[in-house]
């Protein structure tokens, strides 16, 4: 019996999933856990099984198109997103899990689903090939919360993205033989070969137009900007799909991809637009396609799925990743972690519903046994793996991230300045509003980002979940502790100094202590005093040493007295450099780095005095 038969419409079941999906999100975010599981529970239990609140077969004949333009941006903004740059440092790696990996799962999946749920050889294959897809939705807030390894984040996120695409392409193949059984060994490599030819060569042709379509004089305007890069990417979906069927996936990721690596104005507002559109589809994607599973199948071969997944985890995966890791960089606990993780995603959902619906369409009755069994993988590999990823971590002491890199938020030319100085021992990297120093410290070769601090999306541009301290230092105290919130809050930095103007470190004190922030330079900041002394060329580089008797060593920073006109912008001690705040005590042989206003100090005077109760000095 439908509930509220009143709502049974197809943009009614719209907006409801939209609602049901925003909803979820939110939860999920307060309960720090991927909120994709939460996706599928509401769908399933809203369903036409369930509550039959969601009636999602009011929209089953757009479903197919849903899915299809959906997966299509999803990827699109996966090979936007991809950090070319790490993948080519740890490709080899990368490029053997992709090759395999699905092989691997394939025929373990394929064999095991044969054999405990019954089913036959072409639909196992099948089966086999969806379950190979990655989850990038699932893997990417891992990532950010446990704060892995660089290697293990990057090759994470590398093969979540790319396997989608491999995985895809096989699962093609595979309906193929399953909708026409004697099809010979030869035409499926044809259709293997011809996939990744046209989708590579017509999403590097793709990616290739749109650049210089962004670049040019006809699309200034942000909208426009945003409209075409959508259609366009829609588009060469579409003509890819005509060339080859599925090569549309695997052309959009390389379109994206292309994309990137151009040189693109405002390429961020881009990747920001389609984050959100993308995680809007992914969300709602996952509410419908779990609405329209049949949860008497789902729990029939519950027994079936979980043992299969079972032999996925303990032998598909780290058999894959043995044959990835053999003689890479990568250390043995490295290895065993990545063994330990492989969740499937929303691209696994919809081309399983699709190709389900297909299958039905034919007349093959096995097409809810499996999306009942890749539904039941996707969940149990969602929560399982969720809750693996810290004890895991713990248990082969994965370091989290890098700790000595350095992430500057909106200091302007101080922030540039502070960066170089500290540039010397880190991996420093920039995330500012000011397009004018974001340009000059790009053309230095710095990592940098234009964007607003309290977006996270620039922070997942910028991979802020590698970043072991970020210094905050715009010119409003309130403003630096709302993105030092995010900092602690979404990206479990550990170590967040931020910048405060006169009485503001008093009157925010019980904050600061809940984020555990540290008050940078040890001084009051008065911004716009030393971005405006910096761009009119004033200010000059300085070294003082603490010399074995002054009476600095052992004293704090913030009980020295710091003159007006100076400003110790790094501490070097044995070739290691110090961000300066409150609680860094000195040590004799210090080097203090400071930036000052000759003019303003007397050439006898020193730079840092003791306490005002001593009265040597440096």
């Amino acid at each position: 019996m439908a509930m509220f038969p009143e709502t049974a419409s197809p943009t009614t079941t719209f907006v409801v999933a939209v609602l049901v999906a925003t909803a979820a999100q939110m939860l999920a975010h307060r309960m720090r856990f991927p909120p994709i599981l939460l996706w599928l529970l509401a769908g399933m239990a809203l369903g036409p099984f369930g509550l039959h609140a969601l009636h999602v077969e009011s929209m089953e004949a757009a479903l197919h198109t849903l899915i299809e333009l959906g997966l299509a941006i999803i990827l699109f903004e996966g090979g936007l997103s991809l950090n070319l740059k790490e993948l080519r440092a740890n490709g080899w790696v990368v490029g053997r899990l992709i090759v395999f990996g699905p092989l691997i799962t394939i025929a373990i999946g394929a064999i095991t689903a044969h054999m405990i749920a019954d089913i036959d050889w072409p639909v196992a294959l099948l089966f086999g090939a969806l379950i190979s897809v990655g989850g990038p939705t699932v893997i990417l807030p891992i990532i950010r919360q446990m704060r892995l390894g660089r290697n293990i984040s990057h090759v994470l996120t590398a093969e979540a993205m790319l396997i989608d695409v491999v995985g895809a392409i096989l699962a093609i193949v595979f309906l193929q033989v399953a909708l026409t059984p004697g099809i010979s060994n030869l035409l499926i490599a044809e259709e293997i070969f011809y996939k990744i030819i046209a989708g590579t060569l017509i999403g590097l042709m793709g990616g290739f137009l749109l650049a210089k379509l962004l670049s040019s004089n006809w699309s200034k305007d942000v909208e426009i900007r945003t409209i075409l890069t959508l259609s366009s990417a829609w588009g060469i979906f579409l003509l890819a799909d005509s060339i080859s069927s599925q090569a549309g996936l695997l052309a959009v990721l390389m379109m994206g991809a292309t994309l990137q690596r151009m040189e693109v104005h405002d390429i961020q507002r881009l990747k920001h637009f389609k984050g959100s559109l993308s995680m809007l589809l992914i969300s709602v994607l996952f509410v419908l396609l779990a609405a329209n599973m049949n949860l008497a199948v789902l729990i029939e071969h519950l027994y079936s799925g979980l043992l299969i997944f079972a032999i996925l985890a303990c032998y598909a995966r780290p058999l894959s990743v043995l044959f990835a890791t053999a003689g890479s960089h990568l250390s043995l606990n490295e290895s065993m972690y990545l063994a330990g993780m492989a969740p499937r995603g929303v691209v696994a959902a919809g081309i399983t519903s699709l190709f389900a619906l297909i299958l039905k369409e034919s007349g093959n009755a096995q097409g809810d046994t499996l999306m009942a069994l890749v539904y039941i993988i996707i969940i149990v590999s969602v929560l399982g793996y969720s809750l693996l990823a810290r004890p895991l971590k713990n248990l082969l002491a994965i370091n989290g991230g890098d700790d000595r890199s350095v992430l500057i938020i909106g200091g302007g030319q101080i922030g540039a300045e502070v960066g170089r100085a500290l540039g010397e021992d880190r991996e420093v990297r920039f995330l500012d509003l000011n397009s004018e120093v974001i340009s000059s410290l790009k053309n230095s070769g710095y990592d940098a980002v234009c964007g607003n601090a309290l977006d996270p999306l620039f922070w997942e541009i910028i991979h802020a979940e590698e970043i072991g301290c970020v210094l905050v230092m715009t010119g409003s105290s309130d403003h630096n502790l709302l993105i030092a919130r995010l900092a602690h809050d979404n990206f479990h930095t550990p170590e967040i100094y931020v910048a405060m103007q006169d009485d503001d470190f008093k009157k925010h004190a019980r904050l600061i202590h809940q984020l555990q922030t540290r008050r940078l330079f040890a001084k009051p900041y008065n911004f716009t005093y030393w971005n405006d002394q910096a761009h009119r060329k004033r200010l000059v580089y300085e070294s003082r040493f603490v010399e074995e008797d002054s009476l600095l060593i052992d004293q704090r920073m913030h009980d020295v007295r710091i003159p007006h006109g100076v400003q110790p912008v790094a501490i070097v001690r044995e070739g290691l450099t110090i961000i300066p705040d409150d609680d860094v005590q000195f040590k004799a042989g210090d080097e203090i780095k400071i930036l000052m206003r000759p003019d303003r100090m007397p050439g006898d005077q020193p730079l840092i005095l003791p306490p005002a109760e001593m009265k040597k000095s440096i």
